[in-house]
Formats: structure tokens, sequence, C-alpha cells
């Protein structure tokens, strides 16, 4: 992720019957072989990184010291395992298992659990191979049928997951087992010849599958049959095919994690020990201050001040982008008084972001005049800045012209939010709710509920938020991911024809790129311009990082940026082989 030049994935122009495998990967590498990388989604003139090697620098930690402590919310802790829940994970959640693809910190997508992948002609029927040493360490091989029934698992109706959507339309039977109108072993995941070959059945022509499959954290078919969905939440139980094994899991205390000696993947951590501290987010830097946790994220302003004034720690802050996430109030525009667009366009003329940035955001965030951030592909905020522009006049004349001068008449209004939002996030919400009363002389009462429900409360259909505040960030590096959120059916109740057909079309363009760039950035602008959101600000993270840990991870990537990317401390990504602990760390570290 970067601030302002990332290194998104471009669409994918030709797909034919591409193959990529760890030789293809280092010989394309070396070659510049455009085709080879723009099978995978990425520009030409991409190189990729190196295998790590494992061996620790000569100013590392002895082996027995390289411990890594983080923390995270207890309240959203209940389940390593991402098919069984999504929003409920500790940070150190997804160390159990292999998922088929991994991002670079350059962006770049390489295999994980998947040597080797080819597509069909359309784009529609992808098999990939997956790595026979890997083994769960309940003595089972990792094979397609963990694959399989982990996708099956996510579209049982009995389960209710919570990211059903991210699958949704895309494979074949998907949707319609989570409706229970197909079985389960009707959808599109299946194993192919042999049981190290696993096979995706997608509706439509895929060009994005090996970017959106770095969500593809199996659960262990056996594990799950034995034990119960929970079953890495007692060590007892705990099944991995990942490089860490679980130890202790004590409640609202913290989780211990130890490196795995049965680990056959490709992964080379330096880490022997991780552990996952329980805190709510607003001690986060208390803790981090202490010296109890090594790194931690989004501080709040007089955080990120102190440690700006203290010169022995200015080296301790790193700034990226994460996921490329935009922060937004949204509407369920099929109720009063959101229905009306000149309502909701008075609403958007009222948020000073300038002055949000001055006052309350600093380095932690950049204006939104849009969805889609600076640096990611089809971004165009230069282009739509002036439609949801600070303009308080126009936002009084459009409120009077929908039925309400000066307010009068409006119902009282509640703004939802999420529990657990960083201080940023609660100064924001704060801050538009004066500026609706002092613009709009509308009175607005925020509302803050748990997280857990908040999400049922919003994906309910019809959703029973009114009026809230929210986040989206990227899950994988393509247009159609970001775009999709607000298609007709998603998360939100804005539905607009004009503006489903452009993204669904661009989605499996398979022609030029940029061509299919223009037609999600004609999407977004019916987006910004009916106004089913107010959109806030882009997230540039802040992040503080011990000055013992060390690694490549914390050096700039291609476009300048030093931060820890996106999606942080998995299997899903590089980078745990890319941190160590040197030798100034204090002793005795737990």
């Amino acid at each position: 992720m970067s601030t302002e030049s990332s290194h998104p994935l471009k669409p994918v122009s030709s797909l034919g019957e591409t193959r990529l495998d760890r030789r293809t990967l280092m010989k394309s590498a070396a070659a510049g072989t455009s085709l080879f990388l723009m099978s995978m989604g990425l520009p030409a003139g991409t190189t990729l990184a190196a295998q790590s090697t494992g061996e620790l620098p000569a100013d590392a930690a002895p082996k027995e010291e390289q411990v890594f402590r983080i923390a995270s919310d207890p309240s959203i802790a209940k389940t390593m395992n991402f098919y069984e829940a999504v929003y409920q994970r500790p940070g150190v959640a997804d160390l159990f298992s292999e998922s088929l693809v991994r991002l670079t910190k350059d962006f770049e997508i390489v295999p994980g659990a998947a040597l080797k992948w080819s597509s069909s002609k359309d784009g529609k029927t992808w098999t990939f191979e997956l790595d026979p040493d890997i083994v769960w360490s309940d003595g089972n091989p990792l094979t397609a049928k963990d694959y399989v029934r982990t996708f099956q698992y996510a579209a049982d109706p009995e389960h209710a997951w919570d990211f059903t959507w991210f699958w949704s339309g895309d494979i074949v039977n998907f949707t319609e087992a989570t409706e229970g109108k197909a079985k389960l072993e009707e959808i599109g995941v299946k194993q192919g010849a042999n049981p190290h070959e696993l096979i995706f059945e997608m509706v439509n022509p895929a060009p994005y599958l090996a970017a959106k499959l770095l969500y593809s954290w199996p659960i262990s078919d056996a594990a799950l049959t034995k034990y119960g969905a929970f079953y890495n939440s007692k060590p007892e139980t705990s099944v991995t095919c990942g490089p860490f094994k679980l130890d202790k899991w004590t409640l609202d205390q913290e989780i211990v994690m130890s490196k795995w000696d049965g680990y056959k993947g490709k992964l080379n951590i330096p880490f022997q020990t991780i552990i996952n501290k329980f805190a709510a987010p607003a001690q986060s830097y208390t803790i981090y201050d202490a010296g109890e946790i090594d790194y931690m994220s989004d501080p709040a302003p007089a955080e990120l001040k102190l440690m700006e004034a203290d010169p022995s720690k200015k080296g301790e802050i790193f700034q990226g982008v994460a996921d490329f996430a935009c922060l937004y109030f949204f509407f369920d525009v099929t109720k009063a008084p959101f229905d009306n667009l000149k309502v909701r366009q008075a609403f958007s003329h009222v948020i000073d972001r300038d002055t949000m940035q001055k006052q309350i955001w600093g380095r932690q965030a950049k204006p939104a005049p849009s969805f889609l951030a600076p640096g990611f592909p089809a971004s165009d905020t230069e282009g739509l800045k002036d439609i949801q522009k600070f303009d308080p006049d126009l936002g009084k004349q459009l409120l009077s012209e929908a039925g309400f001068p000066d307010g009068k008449g409006f119902p009282k209004l509640t703004m939802t939010v999420r529990g657990g939002g960083t201080p940023v996030e609660v100064a924001t919400t704060q801050a538009y709710g004066a500026a609706l009363k002092q613009y709009l002389n509308i009175d607005c009462e925020l509302q803050t509920i748990d997280r857990q429900a908040f999400y049922a409360d919003l994906n309910a259909k019809p959703t029973k938020i009114l009026f809230g505040w929210v986040s989206y960030g990227m899950d994988y590096f393509d247009p159609s991911n970001m775009l999709g959120v607000w298609l007709t059916g998603g998360r939100h109740s804005w539905s607009n024809p004009a503006y489903d057909k452009k993204v669904k079309e661009a989605t499996t363009f398979l022609g030029p790129a940029a061509q299919r760039i223009k037609m999600f950035q004609d999407a977004e602008r019916i987006l910004v311009s009916d106004v089913p959101a107010v959109f806030a600000y882009f997230i540039t993270t802040i992040q503080f990082m011990k000055p013992y840990v060390k690694g490549d991870a914390l050096t700039a990537d291609k476009n300048g940026i030093a931060a820890i990317h996106f999606p942080g401390f998995s299997t899903a990504d590089t980078v745990l082989e890319g941190l160590y602990v040197t030798k100034d760390a204090p002793k005795g570290r737990s």
C-alpha cells in the first residue's frame, strides 16, 4: 500500500492457457515477460522478490529471543478461522493454514499453497495445483478436499458466514447454496484429477481470481468434522498446516503461538514466538509506550504528536495506506428523507474535509471527495472532486428545495456508528454531526453499537441502518472489488442500473486495460453523483514499531513506502519473513 502511488494489479487483457509456477515466476521475472505479468494481474516491468533464505542477519538476537508481540481487541477475538468468521478474528489469526497465493510487499501475486495455476481460454475455469509437501499437524495432508470443504462451509446457509458476499455471484452455485437453492457439493469448487488438483468454476470470466484468492485460508476438513468450527481456539484441539501452532489462549488476556516444526510451506519466518495481547484500541499506545507490545497502528492524533515530539522515537513511526480504505457516511436511500437526492446532496456539501484534515486527521488521513483512493486502479479523485465539494450555502439551498428550509420539519436523526472505532473516527463523526447542526440546522444523535450488531443491521435486507458511518478497504487489487460493494443487492440499499451495468461489464472485460479502467471511472462518477454516501477520508495508516524490530518489511517498496503492508501478519503475504528482533531488544520480553 502507498500514500499516493501504489503498485496496483492491472487487469488482464488476454488469458489463453496461462500456467504459473515457481520456475516460471523466476524465469519470467528475469526476462520481464509481459504476458506472464499480465496473467497475474501485474503490469509489465514488475520484478518478483526472491525467496527468503531464513538466515538471520548479524545483528539479530538469538533464536530463542525472536519473540514478536502485538495487541488486538478482545471483543472481536472469537476464532482463528477466516471461513468461520471474518470480523471476529484476532490479529494473529491467519497463521494456521496456507492461502493459495501470497502478496509480496510490492503487491506481486506469488504462489502460496498452490505451486501453479492455469485458466481456460474463456477465463471461467481455473485449476490450481497444490503443494503435495504441505501437511496438517494431525498428520493429514493438505489436499483439495480441505479447500472444497472450506468453501462449502462458507456457503452453508446454516453457518451464515459473515463474508458470503465476497464469493456470491462469482463462484458457480455459491449464491444458490447460501440461499438453500443448490446443494453444497454443487458449488464450483471441486477436486480435479487427483487430491492435489483444485478447480474453481466461475460464473463469468474472472481475470481477477488469482488476486481474489488471497483469501483462501482453508479449514481442516478432518478437524472441522472431529472438533467443530472453533477447533483452533484451544491448544488441545488446534490443527495447523501453517508456520505456527497454538500454545495458549487465555480469554481476554493473550494468545501465545510458537513455530511449528512440522511446517512444510515456503515461508521462512525468523520469529519463534508470537504473542497477541488483548487490549481495547484505546489502550494500544499505553502498552506500546510501556514496552509491552512491539507494534501498533492507528494511534490517536495526540499519541502521534507525542511520538513526533520525541527525537528518540521518530524512527519508530511508519506510514502507509493499508488497504486503500475509504471511510464514509452512508444513507438508506429507500427511506425518507434520504430517498430524496437533494437531501443527500445537501449532506454532501457540509463536510469540510480540509479543516478536518488540519484539526483531526493530520498525517493519518487524506480528504476523500470520491470512493477510490489515489494510487488504486481507476482512481479519479481529481476529476470527481467538485461533485461533493464543501459548499454549505449550496447545501442549505438544496435542503430547502427538498422541503426542509433551515432544517425545519426534518425528522429526528440518528447516526449509527460501529464500536471499536479509532479516535480519528470518533472525532470525525462528532465533527460531522456538529456540521449538520451548524450548516443545516439538523440535530443528529450519535449511536454506537458493537461491531457484530452493526454489521448484522447493515447487511439486513432491508437494512436496519438509516444513516451510518463505515469504512471499506480493498480485498484484492482490482476496481471490481471496491466498486462492487455498491452493486445492487450488496452492502448498501442503493441501486442504480446504469452503475451496475458499467461495473459488471468492466469486471469481466478482457480487452485493453485502459478501456477497462475508463469503464470503472465512468461507474464511479455515477456513484459519487447519486450520493448514496458522503465520502470523508482515505486512511494513510500510521504504524509504530519498536526500534529493535527490523527487516526488509520496514524498508521502502518500489513506490517508496516503508511500512507493514496489507494484509499484515499472515500467511497471505511475506511480511513476517521480512522482520526480526535485534540484539538491542530488552531481555525477557513476554
